[in-house]
């Protein structure tokens, strides 16, 4: 391993304090300094959650040290040793980005009930194209299997040509769909619902795939693990009457 390679892995673990002179590390945080990100110590800090996507929270303000974190958790296991001040300060920051997100839900979900009628017949004739071209799809498909079967290799590669281009169309037809969804803000809760963990929108136009991706996506997964958090820290700081 290079030294400048070794350095970084030295300040990511120990502190950029760990390389200097021991006189000047006398200066570095406790665990216990309002420097020290207590969201870090006790569970995951909400900025670590998004990188990289589009809910993304930047850079904590607050110290991420891996050794705060080991202390933490060797004092809180090994010696038993009780924060609740680090506990309550978690929990009361994420319970800003839960009640942020409640909010978002709530506006995501009164959005699909205020459809204009004119919003509605555009979207409905565009769906029916959408379904009468998966119609076509499907029959092709069947076709093609059929001759297959039949040996009428020639004939079928005719057809798979055709029905590719049918799939190109569909995706754009989709896409078109989406787009209008997005353009007039609103639809009907048949074409679109709001997914109760993340507040995302999800369409039935979307594939088996595309929900899955969606599911185990990072901002989704990022904000299950965000309310399981808040929800035992809510029930263990309510059994111990930390809670006003």
């Amino acid at each position: 391993m290079a030294a400048q390679e070794q350095r970084l892995l030295l300040e990511q673990l120990m502190g950029k304090e760990s390389l200097i002179s021991p006189i000047a590390r006398r200066r570095e945080p406790e665990l216990t300094s309002p420097r020290v990100c207590k969201s870090f110590l006790v569970g995951t800090c909400p900025h670590d959650l998004f990188v990289g996507t589009k809910q993304d929270l930047g850079r904590c303000p607050r110290l991420h040290l891996q050794k705060h974190k080991l202390e933490y958790e060797y004092r809180t296991k090994k010696k038993r040793e009780a924060f609740p001040d680090f506990e309550i300060e978690y929990y009361k920051t994420l319970e800003k980005y839960i009640l942020d997100l409640n909010r978002t839900i709530k506006i995501a979900q009164e959005r699909l009930t205020h459809t204009t009628p004119e919003e509605q017949k555009k979207i409905e004739a565009t769906t029916k194209e959408l379904d009468n071209l998966d119609m076509k799809i499907g029959l092709m498909t069947q076709e093609i299997n059929y001759l297959i079967q039949q040996g009428e290799l020639q004939k079928s590669l005719h057809e798979s040509i055709k029905l590719e281009e049918f799939c190109k169309e569909r995706e754009k037809l989709a896409e078109n769909v989406r787009n209008i969804v997005e353009n007039v803000g609103q639809t009907s809760q048949q074409k679109l619902q709001v997914c109760e963990g993340c507040g995302a929108y999800l369409s039935r136009l979307d594939s088996d795939r595309r929900l899955a991706d969606h599911l185990i996506g990072k901002t989704h997964l990022g904000y299950v693990q965000m309310k399981q958090a808040y929800d035992e820290l809510h029930s263990k700081l309510k059994r111990l009457n930390l809670l006003s």
